[in-house]
């Protein structure tokens, strides 16, 4: 399957997008059922992420089929691929939530890795009435353009069996899969917020009662989310406390787990 991948629009239902689920699989199951989510004919697409912390990251993995539930890659699959391929690579996985990986016989592992080498990294939704760019993390330069060539450009060695190590892969995968450009944009130059100084119960906080700054953002702030080549992109990777619109953006990672918290699941055609 190739690193980027175009998807036809849903003529037949509805078409989700959700935040990193991170194993929360009960919680996920919830809330499709609530919106009487129909496999035959709707479908729903994952920002990554979406194993570790929760309590069913191998199952997670077991949903996407890329035909009904579909997921592009996000650093937390990376991490596994990389704790896999080095075991250099095995603590930083492990301190983020991945310590059920290596629970794992080696043949489970190598399963699991085989199928998530298989996903794409970003992928181009149509909806009917425009089209919805979905990619982890970040959109550089606030280019559609530049997320299509940096997979261009990783696409041959990927393909080739690369390791996640290899240079071609890390010049990708650092803007796409872990960078927080355009959220520290939101932090600092919308809501103003320092949020490498502030615990996450005061950004929270914060985050909450100054929200409403988005909504009323002057064109100067918003332009950097502004996104040419593409109508709207969906973003995981960074923690927001709501689901939160600004410009051609919606950053979906809502859910920690915590009592009375969902996930971010939103409907992207309108059926």
């Amino acid at each position: 399957m190739p690193i980027y991948r175009k998807i036809p629009q849903n003529r037949a239902n509805r078409d989700f997008v959700v935040g990193d689920v991170h194993g929360h699989l009960k919680q996920l199951q919830d809330q499709l059922k609530a919106l009487a989510f129909d496999p035959a004919s709707d479908r729903l697409f994952c920002l990554g992420d979406v194993v570790d912390r929760g309590p069913d990251s191998a199952a997670m993995l077991d949903m996407i089929d890329q035909k009904s539930v579909f997921s592009i890659l996000g650093n937390h699959e990376a991490m596994m691929i990389a704790g896999f391929e080095n075991p250099a690579d095995v603590q930083l996985h492990f301190s983020n939530g991945g310590e059920w990986f290596y629970d794992l016989n080696r043949s489970e592992q190598s399963r699991l890795v085989d199928k998530v080498r298989q996903w794409p990294w970003a992928m181009e939704v149509e909806t009917g009435s425009g089209t919805a760019g979905l990619v982890h993390a970040d959109v550089p330069e606030s280019s559609w353009d530049v997320v299509q060539k940096l997979t261009e450009f990783a696409s041959k060695p990927w393909a080739e069996g690369a390791p996640m190590s290899d240079p071609h892969i890390a010049i990708a995968t650092q803007p796409l899969l872990w960078n927080r450009g355009l959220i520290r944009r939101l932090y600092r130059d919308v809501l103003g917020l320092d949020r490498d100084k502030m615990t996450d119960v005061q950004y929270e906080d914060a985050f909450r009662q100054w929200a409403v700054k988005v909504a009323g953002a002057d064109s100067k702030q918003c332009r950097p989310f502004h996104i040419s080549g593409i109508d709207t992109v969906y973003l995981g990777h960074s923690y927001v406390p709501v689901a939160t619109s600004i410009g051609d953006c919606r950053f979906l990672d809502s859910f920690r787990g915590k009592a009375g918290e969902e996930l971010s699941v939103v409907c992207i055609n309108g059926a």
